[in-house]
C-alpha cells in the first residue's frame, strides 16, 4: 500500500514548463498592452507600442507550441497537456477584447471627477475668466486636469457655458477630452473646432470626446 502511495506521488503530473512561461508571459504582455491604452502615448506608448507588436508575435509562436506539446504530453493527462494551450489562447483573447482604453478612460474620469467639477464651477462663478484666445491657464494644483499644458478652453453662447478638458492633443483637430455644458447638451461640430466621431456621456453636463 505505501508502494502504492509512492508510485501515485512519483508520477504526478507536474505543473507544465510551458504553462509556467505561458502564464509569466501572459502576465507581462496584458501588462504593456494596458500600458498603451492610457491614452498617454507620452508616457507609455512610445516604448510600450513596439514592445506589445513583437510579443504578440511570440505570443502567436507559443500557441503554435502548445498546439504540438498536446501529444507529448497527452499521456499524463489531457487536461495538464492543454492547459499551455489554454492560457496561450487566454491571454490572446484579453489583449485582442478587452477595452483597455475605454477601462482607463473611465477610471481617470471618476478619479479626478471632483476636481473636474471644482474646475467647471470656478469658471462659472466668474473666479476663472477666458482670455481672448479662450483658454485658462488653470491654477497649479489642478493643471494635470488637462494636457493641453495645463490650460482648458472656455466657450459661451448667452448663458450657457461650455468647457474642454484636453486628455490628449496631436493636431488642432485631432484630440480628445472631457467636455463640460452647462446645460447638459452634448458638444456639436465644430465646438471648440472639433469634429467629433466619438462622443459619450458619463454623467449630467459631462461628455468624452474623440475629433477625428
Amino acid at each position: 500500500m505505501n508502494q502504492s502511495l509512492y508510485s501515485d506521488d512519483l508520477y504526478k503530473p507536474d505543473f507544465p514548463s510551458l504553462g509556467l512561461f505561458s502564464t509569466w508571459f501572459g502576465v507581462v504582455l496584458i501588462g504593456v498592452t494596458a500600458v498603451l491604452h492610457t491614452g498617454r502615448p507620452n508616457q507609455g506608448g512610445y516604448w510600450a507600442q513596439p514592445l506589445a507588436e513583437g510579443m504578440k508575435f511570440v505570443l502567436v509562436a507559443l500557441i503554435l507550441a502548445s498546439v504540438f506539446y498536446l501529444p507529448f504530453r497527452a499521456e499524463r493527462g489531457v487536461k495538464w497537456a492543454a492547459l499551455p494551450l489554454v492560457i496561450n489562447v487566454g491571454t490572446l483573447i484579453i489583449v485582442q477584447l478587452v477595452p483597455f482604453a475605454s477601462l482607463w478612460e473611465g477610471a481617470r474620469f471618476r478619479w479626478r471627477m471632483s476636481h473636474y467639477e471644482t474646475v467647471a464651477n470656478m469658471v462659472e462663478n466668474g473666479e476663472l475668466v477666458a482670455g481672448e484666445s479662450g483658454s485658462i491657464l488653470l491654477p497649479e494644483a489642478y493643471r494635470y486636469l488637462s494636457a493641453e499644458n495645463g490650460r482648458i478652453w472656455v466657450e459661451t453662447d448667452g448663458e450657457k457655458i461650455s468647457i474642454f478638458f484636453f486628455t490628449e492633443r496631436n493636431a488642432p483637430r485631432n484630440f480628445a477630452g472631457y467636455f463640460y455644458r452647462s446645460d447638459s447638451n452634448p458638444p456639436q461640430q465644430g465646438d471648440f473646432m472639433g469634429r467629433w466621431r466619438h462622443v459619450s456621456q458619463k454623467q449630467a453636463n459631462w461628455y468624452f470626446c474623440i475629433s477625428e
